[in-house]
């Protein structure tokens, strides 16, 4: 298994040795059933899509793994399926894996399903309207991934009705912080009216920050 995430690896390779053995040393390769080598691997809420091929002539088979880049958790305004959970991937569309799956995943100790932030977007929206909240959205998600966790942000929430009223929940130094960030323009700007604003002494104990117009800003 060719893979730099070697924890990967390793519960690729136990989910394959599970009895019954999917592949045996010995067998002929055009014997391996290659359904039940992908049914069992989608078991893994990370698996997106499964390509395997069989080489007759050097007896290789290769399994490619294509795995899900989940950046958000829809909330049930944004996701109406209740035994389901929904998300975002960074390529902007929604997927939806059962509830269950992501709970066993958890529960063996992969906790950075918990920790993916929660997205709140309009349910119904046009193709093209939803396209660009999406993408606003995005764009805040990478800002904070980015650039303002190095500088002590844990975003939590994004959410918005239309392109110019995101929101963004996250923790900062163990207070939350609500910031209207307006629309996704000037957020250079805004981004250094939030650090001016942080660093002032009277502004530590602030849940609330309007940068909608960065000349104006302010706060609660």
């Amino acid at each position: 298994i060719d893979i730099k995430d070697k924890k990967i690896a390793r519960e690729v390779e136990a989910k394959l040795a599970q009895a019954p053995s999917v592949v045996k040393l010995g067998d002929q390769i055009a014997r391996v059933d290659r359904r039940e080598i992908a049914n069992r691997l989608r078991q893994f809420a990370w698996v997106e899509n499964i390509e395997l091929d069989r080489n007759l002539i050097n007896g290789k088979l290769l399994i490619k793994i294509l795995s899900r880049t989940p950046i958000a958790r829809l909330t049930s305004t944004s996701s109406p399926q209740g035994a389901s959970i929904g998300f975002m991937g960074d390529d902007l569309d929604y997927f939806y894996l059962p509830r269950q799956a992501i709970d066993q995943a958890i529960s063996s100790g992969d906790k950075s399903w918990q920790q993916i932030p929660e997205l709140t977007l309009p349910a119904g929206s046009a193709d093209e309207a939803n396209k660009e909240l999406k993408a606003g959205a995005r764009e805040l998600l990478e800002l904070f991934s980015q650039d303002l966790a190095a500088r002590g942000f844990e975003i939590k929430r994004v959410s918005a009705r239309d392109n110019a009223s995101f929101i963004t929940s996250a923790n900062y130094f163990g207070r939350r912080i609500e910031i209207s960030w307006g629309s996704i323009n000037d957020l250079g700007v805004k981004v250094e009216v939030l650090e001016r604003l942080l660093a002032q002494d009277e502004n530590k104990k602030v849940r609330r920050i309007n940068l909608i117009d960065p000349l104006k800003p302010t706060v609660r």
